[in-house]
């Protein structure tokens, strides 16, 4: 999809949201994969139809570009925000990305609560984030209730760290793999989960139905190699995860001897997940694999099954007639009765490890040895459980980071994003509590964002650009050589078939009932709407496929995305904005900016 040029930074409100990447991105201006396309479409087009001179190629000599007066006219006739960004200086046969973008580079700054800065993404994210901010501070209904108890630091910081304690308290009774299952279903309730990650979505091979999908839930750091490598900067990054991990669960009511055992074990048990987890690049082109209940449980027999599904509310999952259970990496399912079982292979070291501030802080403390050095004997004693408590503990207080006192929380956590991305310092609160009220209550936030900012003739617009594109395309289909003619005849019905969903849903989605969200509350709105988000897993996983259902409720995505599973093409409102689309915009500029994104999102088909 579009999203796949664009890199979003790492927000402290998300804590254990994937990472993306090393190191601060550099600066990266507007024209970078398809935008590069459609810069490039737009400058051309544009010359040529508003030039007042001539409609032949300018024919560009070294070092010489737009020196003439009839060149400079030509560059005059772009639209100003696409000139502002241009170094007129430069030969764009020579280096066209500096030429489109040198000027914006040159002045453009990351800010310091990001990892980069696109202009055609992030600038136009921004004037969407203005807008809608806004909105929702004066909104009366459930959006503005939501957002102002975020923004009560005061009530925040009244509570301390005593939202999390009945969820620690919690983990405290995992003594056995009955007790790790039954607290793992009841947390799934809260859209939450530990070990492996779940989802209800649509069937690759049913599209008309649902299937339960499952898969590792992911680690910390970056990737395999932040946890499998010891390269000094891998080891420093280890390290900076340690000491985050334990002065957080230190300033959540955790014993300090006890956190630094938890860092640990932490540490040790991600190590374990990545290194037999798929690659990145592996996972891209995974299908899955199906398995039933009884071949799962014949996989990872340690884990009573039918306890997990009926403690879920999805009791039918798996069995004959029921959702199918798909593994998203048969791998790393394969190996977790290896994990419960040998969590932390070095646990035999671990008081002497944390004995001290020297030992705690050593290198030896974080460097890795190969889990194969250390095999799993197979059994699940308390040691091991007692490992696993560590995750546990370590997951919920990073979940739960975003409504705890900023200063106690977000601010220690910002330790590792800046070690690890570059950031140089938390979003503003309110940037952080719009974008929480958004991931709670995405569709309510679309919905405002339609009725308040996105103009009908926008929608109507790209509706009729889509289907030019459409017959466009259909007619390059015919003339496609290395076709047969049942290959194209295939591709022309699948063409056909492909559903346009542009702006907004066609059919909004059923919510929750959240009037009971307080001003006065945030953790307790935040557990409600979390809830909600399980509660409309549940029940969707027995409804038929709607062709025409978003996968992501964000019409105020800058994004644009082609699902496989409906052959459907989702085009939020957002997108549909300047630089990439303008109802009043030439036509030129329309289709060589979001003209490109559309025609690119349809190839995937």
């Amino acid at each position: 999809s579009a999203s796949m040029v664009r890199v979003s930074a790492a927000d402290p409100l998300l804590p254990r949201a994937a990472p993306l990447g090393p190191r601060r991105t550099r600066l990266v201006a507007s024209f970078v994969a398809i935008a590069a396309v459609a810069c490039c479409g737009a400058v051309v087009a544009l010359t040529l139809v508003s030039s007042p001179h001539r409609m032949e190629r300018v024919e560009v000599q070294p070092k010489s570009f737009f020196k003439s007066l009839q060149e400079q006219t030509e560059l005059a006739a772009l639209p100003e925000d696409m000139r502002s960004a241009i170094d007129p200086t430069v030969d764009p046969c020579e280096d066209y990305y500096t030429y489109a973008c040198g000027a914006w580079d040159s002045q453009a700054k990351i800010p310091d609560d990001k990892t980069s800065w696109l202009r055609s993404w992030d600038v136009p994210s921004k004037r969407i984030e203005d807008e809608m901010f806004k909105a929702v501070e004066q909104d009366d209904g459930i959006l503005g209730t939501y957002y102002a108890s975020c923004m009560d630091t005061e009530a925040i910081n009244a509570l301390g760290n005593k939202p999390v304690q009945p969820w620690l308290k919690m983990v405290d009774d995992v003594k056995d793999m009955n007790s790790l299952t039954s607290l793992l279903a009841d947390l799934g309730q809260y859209n939450n989960g530990a070990f492996f990650g779940w989802s209800v979505t649509g069937d690759s091979k049913h599209p008309e139905k649902r299937a339960f999908y499952m898969g590792p839930a992911g680690t910390t750091l970056p990737d395999q190699s932040f946890y499998t490598s010891n390269d000094e900067e891998m080891i420093q990054h280890r390290a900076k995860e340690r000491d985050v991990i334990a002065t957080l669960l230190v300033n959540a009511g955790v014993e300090p001897a006890q956190a630094r055992k938890d860092a640990l074990n932490v540490l040790a048990l991600e190590t374990r997940t990545a290194e037999v987890t798929l690659r990145k690049e592996d996972a891209r082109g995974a299908s899955g694999t199906r398995v039933t209940r009884e071949e799962l449980q014949k996989m990872v027999p340690l884990m009573p099954w039918d306890e997990f599904f009926s403690g879920l509310g999805m009791a039918d999952v798996g069995v004959k007639d029921g959702p199918q259970i798909v593994l998203h990496d048969e791998r790393f399912f394969q190996n977790l009765d290896n994990i419960f079982c040998n969590p932390n292979p070095n646990i035999a070291h671990i008081d002497a490890l944390t004995a001290t501030d020297a030992w705690f802080g050593s290198e030896a403390a974080v460097r890795y040895t190969p889990s194969v050095d250390t095999p799993s004997d197979g059994v699940f004693d308390p040691e091991d459980a007692a490992a696993l408590r560590s995750s546990l503990r370590y997951m919920l207080v990073s979940t739960f980071v975003p409504v705890l006192p900023e200063d106690d929380f977000a601010e220690v956590i910002q330790r590792l994003f800046s070690d690890l991305y570059g950031t140089m310092q938390r979003p503003a609160r309110w940037k952080k509590c719009y974008h929480a009220t958004e991931k709670a209550m995405g569709s309510h936030m679309s919905k405002m964002y339609v009725d308040k900012f996105f103009p009908a003739a926008n929608r109507e617009s790209a509706e009729a650009m889509l289907q030019e594109i459409r017959e466009t395309f259909k007619e390059d289909i015919e003339t496609a050589a290395w076709m047969d003619g049942d290959t194209r005849g295939k591709a022309k019905a699948k063409l056909d078939q492909m559903v346009f969903e542009v702006g907004y849903p066609t059919k909004w989605p059923k919510w929750c009932n959240l009037d009971s969200l307080n001003k006065k509350e945030f953790a307790e709105n935040y557990v409600r709407t979390e809830k909600c988000k399980a509660d409309k897993q549940r029940r969707r996983l027995h409804e038929d496929v709607d062709r025409r259902e978003w996968s992501s409720e964000g019409s105020t995505d800058v994004n644009a995305y082609y699902s496989q599973k409906v052959n459907g093409l989702f085009i939020p409102a957002a997108v549909l904005d300047p630089p990439f689309f303008n109802a009043d915009f030439p036509s030129a500029r329309n289709y060589g900016s979001i003209g490109a994104v559309l025609g690119h999102e349809m190839t995937h088909g």
